[in-house]
């Protein structure tokens, strides 16, 4: 497929669209993505398909620029054939309309980026992160979390700032506990997050905190089937490093089609990237960097060692 695939995040210089809004962009690129796989054009499907009667309503179901109708997307998806699990996919994405998403009630501790990132993990069908600076969000624990957001509202140099994000914690935590929910959800993506061992060697809030996460990082990787933790070793990072040290690429669908990338810069602001060229360029930087990472088996000894060693450090 050609061409900038907008997905969930608006076009350039244009604020990402509301969240109902956004699943049915998500419809729209799978449809087109179909039709060009089959190698129609759209004047084909039109003459095919009875609910369409010309090249442009096709046209502005491709881009969900009416509100899109149920029976003239299964309508199209019959026709190319589609996958079961795609048609079950757009139904999901039909019903998005009329419900109330959860991030919605929570403008007031996150931006238009940050609640995009959330709607693009809730539609995606494969979730993956690189971290370097620490443990991913979807993985951290209230005492780890709370930790990390105290230690960066305490470096504010303007008290009333200092003040503002203290008092926002527990409303971001609980914020970060409802992100969380989607892990367990009968739908949920395959989540693949590759960490840096240094990650491991900090001792954010305190040994016991930091051993607390760990161990959840162990329950995750053992128990979680849709999870997948790899330990990035200090030997691969020697000569090089990622193209950034916080990256979170959503994948609606198989291969590049409507992919999105998050980047976080630590303690400042985040960005999602809508140029195509871009996208892919840190897809293939992702698909490099798991190869280098530890298997699982090597994983859970090397996240046992780093227990084990924070449980030596414990006072008695």
């Amino acid at each position: 497929m050609s061409g900038q695939i907008l997905a969930l995040v608006g076009r350039q210089d244009e604020p990402p669209p509301a969240t109902p809004a956004a699943a049915a962009k998500l419809v729209g690129v799978l449809l087109r993505h179909l039709r060009l796989k089959q190698g129609y054009k759209q004047i084909d499907v039109v003459r095919a398909v009875p609910e369409f009667r010309s090249d442009a309503t096709l046209s502005r179901y491709e881009n969900a620029a009416v509100t899109l109708k149920a029976e003239k997307v299964f309508a199209l998806l019959r026709f190319y054939e589609a996958r079961e699990d795609w048609i079950r996919e757009a139904e999901l994405l039909l019903q998005r309309p009329h419900e109330q998403s959860w991030w919605s009630s929570f403008t007031d501790v996150a931006n238009s980026t940050l609640l995009a990132l959330f709607a693009l993990e809730s539609t995606s069908r494969e979730v993956q992160v690189l971290q370097e600076n620490n443990v991913p969000g979807m993985f951290q624990t209230a005492g780890y979390a709370r930790a990390l957001m105290a230690g960066f509202a305490r470096a504010q140099s303007n008290s009333e700032m200092r003040r503002k994000y203290l008092e926002a914690i527990d409303r971001r935590l609980d914020m970060r506990r409802r992100r969380q929910h989607l892990l367990d959800e009968p739908h949920a993506p395959t989540f693949k997050a590759v960490i840096a061992e240094s990650v491991l060697d900090k001792e954010l809030g305190g040994t016991r905190i930091m051993r607390e996460q760990l161990r959840w990082l162990f329950n995750l990787a053992e128990n979680k089937p849709n999870v997948h933790i790899r330990i990035l070793p200090g030997s691969a990072l020697r000569e090089e490093s990622p193209l950034h040290p916080a990256i979170t690429l959503c994948k609606p669908y198989d291969g590049a089609d409507g992919c999105s990338v998050y980047l976080e810069d630590k303690n400042r602001s985040c960005e999602l990237l809508t140029d195509r060229a871009e996208i892919e360029t840190y897809m293939a930087s992702m698909d490099d960097w798991w190869p280098r990472t530890l298997s699982k088996t090597e994983t859970m000894r090397r996240l046992q060692y780093h227990i084990d060693r924070l449980a030596d450090e414990e006072p008695e």
